[in-house]
C-alpha cells in the first residue's frame, strides 16, 4: 500500500496518497500527445486513444495494449519508453516528459481504472472543465453583439452574451440561455447536424477557449484552450476540420468528430484575427494584427505565401471562389485582393496585390463568402454584398449608426443576421437586402 509518512510531534500518521485519475491526469496527456494520430478520423496502427474504451480495446488476435496492474508488460507503456526512435511514441516528436510517463505507469499499476461517467465518451468530453461565473439575470445595458451563428435549419440565431450564449428565433423571441461560457464570446458556429454549438472566446489576457454545447445548453467539451481569447473559428467545407484563431498568435486545427487536436500553427507575431479554408480544403488563409495575411498548406502546416500589403491590422479573410486569390480586409476601410501562386507543390512564393476595394469605413471587421457572393461589415454600420469574382457591388444594408460587429449568413434560406455594438440584431432577406426584423439581443427585465 502506498502511503505518505507525516510526523506530527512524535506520532507518525499514515495518509494515503490519491490514486491517479484517468479523467484529470491521463486523458489530457493522451489528448495533447497521442490523439491526433490515434483518433476517430486517423487511427495509425489500427489503434485509437480517443476514449477510455478505445485505449483499453484489444486488437484482433492480440492482447490489450494496456494490461491492468501490469505496467512493465503493457505495450502502451513500452512504446513510450523504448530507446528505439523508430518505435517510440509519439513518433516524429519529443518523448513524453518523465513526469507524464511516471503518471501513466502509476495509473496502469493501480489497475488502469476509469473515473468518468461514460467510458465511451471522447477524451475532450470527460476532462473536467473550468466552471465560469453565472450570467446576470438581466443586463443593465446593451452588450455589443460580437458573434452570431444561424443554425443549420436557419431558424435559430445564436448570439454572444456576457458569460453566456443566447438563442433566439427569427422573430426576436429568446429561446434559451446557455450558461458556463467565458466572459466574452467572439466566434460561434454550429456543427452540421444542428445538435452542437461551438463557442469561442475567453477572458482577455488570461484565457482562450472553445466550448462545445448541446442545443439544450449542456456543456459537451472544452475543445480548445489558450493563453488568450479566441477571435475566430471556421469549419472547412466538409466539416472535417475546425480552425481556431486566437490572440495567443496561433491557429489550431481540430477534428469535429472527437475534438482531437490535429495541428498547431505558430507563424504570426501578433493576434490571429480570422481564418478561411480554401474551397478545395487543401489550404488555410489567416489574417493577423501583425499586418500580414498568410496561406498555409494544411497537409504540412508550412506557410508558402505571405501578403504584407496592408498598413493596418488585417481583420478579415476569404478565398476567391476559384481558390487562386485571397481577399483580406483591414482597419483602413479597404479590401485587398491578392494572388496565390498557381503552382505551390514543394515551393514557397510571395504574394501580389491584384485589386483593392476602398471607401468602406474606418474598419472592415469580417469577410464572409458563399459561392460567388461575399459579405463585408464594419464600423460604418453597413453590411455590403459583392460579387466575389468581379468585386462588383451588389447591395448595401444599413444596420446601425454604430459598428456592425458580427454577421451570419444562411444561404439555403437566404437569411442574413447582423449584430451591432448597440446590442441589436437585424434579420435580412439576403437576396434583396430587405430588413425583416430588428430586435434587442440581450436579456432584459421585460420582453
Amino acid at each position: 500500500m502506498r502511503a505518505l509518512l507525516i510526523f506530527c510531534g512524535l506520532a507518525p500518521v499514515m495518509a494515503l496518497a490519491a490514486p491517479v485519475s484517468f479523467k484529470t491526469q491521463i486523458a489530457p496527456i493522451l489528448r495533447a500527445q497521442c490523439q491526433s494520430c490515434h483518433g476517430a478520423q486517423e487511427a495509425k496502427g489500427d489503434y485509437r486513444v480517443d476514449s477510455f474504451t478505445e485505449v483499453m480495446r484489444a486488437l484482433e488476435d492480440e492482447p490489450a495494449r494496456v494490461l491492468a496492474a501490469k505496467p512493465n508488460e503493457s505495450l502502451f507503456l513500452k512504446l513510450l519508453i523504448t530507446a528505439d526512435d523508430a518505435e517510440r511514441m509519439p513518433q516524429k516528436a519529443d518523448a513524453l516528459p518523465a513526469k507524464q510517463i511516471a503518471l501513466i505507469r502509476q495509473w496502469i499499476a493501480e489497475g488502469a481504472k476509469f473515473d468518468g461517467n461514460n467510458p465511451k465518451s471522447t477524451l475532450a468530453e470527460i476532462i473536467p472543465a473550468r466552471k465560469h461565473a453565472a450570467a446576470p439575470a438581466v443586463y443593465p445595458r446593451a452588450l455589443p453583439i460580437t458573434a452570431l451563428a444561424l443554425s443549420p435549419d436557419g431558424k435559430t440565431v445564436a448570439a454572444s452574451g456576457l458569460r453566456e450564449i443566447t438563442l433566439w428565433n427569427l422573430e426576436g423571441k429568446i429561446v434559451r440561455r446557455i450558461p458556463n461560457m467565458a466572459q466574452r464570446t467572439f466566434a460561434l458556429t454550429w456543427l452540421p447536424d444542428g445538435k452542437t454549438l461551438l463557442a469561442g472566446g475567453g477572458i482577455p489576457g488570461e484565457l482562450g477557449e472553445v466550448r462545445a454545447f448541446t442545443r439544450a445548453g449542456e456543456l459537451r467539451a472544452v475543445v480548445h484552450q489558450a493563453a488568450d481569447v479566441v477571435l475566430d473559428m471556421q469549419l472547412d467545407a466538409n466539416a472535417t476540420r475546425l480552425a481556431v484563431a486566437d490572440a495567443a498568435n496561433a491557429v489550431t486545427l481540430y477534428s469535429p468528430a472527437d475534438f482531437s487536436r490535429q495541428r498547431r500553427i505558430e507563424n504570426h507575431s501578433d493576434w490571429v484575427m480570422a481564418v478561411s479554408f480554401s474551397p478545395d480544403n487543401r489550404y488555410l488563409a489567416s489574417a493577423s494584427r501583425d499586418r500580414t495575411a498568410k496561406i498555409f498548406d494544411l497537409k504540412t502546416g508550412d506557410v508558402f505565401s505571405t501578403y504584407g500589403g496592408h498598413k493596418t491590422p488585417v481583420q478579415g479573410v476569404a478565398f476567391r471562389p476559384d481558390g487562386k486569390a485571397v481577399y483580406t480586409a483591414d482597419r483602413a476601410g479597404s479590401i485587398h485582393l491578392w494572388e496565390t501562386p498557381p503552382d505551390i507543390d514543394g515551393k514557397r512564393f510571395g504574394a501580389k496585390k491584384v485589386a483593392e476595394i476602398g471607401g468602406l469605413g474606418a474598419d472592415v471587421f469580417r469577410l464572409v463568402r458563399h459561392g460567388n457572393e461575399m459579405l463585408s461589415h464594419g464600423s460604418d454600420g453597413h453590411a455590403r454584398f459583392f460579387e466575389a469574382a468581379s468585386r462588383k457591388s451588389l447591395r448595401t444594408m444599413h444596420h446601425a449608426d454604430g459598428w456592425v460587429m458580427s454577421a451570419a449568413w444562411h444561404a439555403p434560406s437566404a437569411r442574413l443576421v447582423t449584430g451591432a455594438h448597440d446590442g441589436t440584431v437585424c434579420v435580412w432577406e439576403a437576396r434583396t437586402g430587405k430588413l425583416l426584423k430588428q430586435f434587442d439581443a440581450w436579456p432584459q427585465a421585460r420582453r
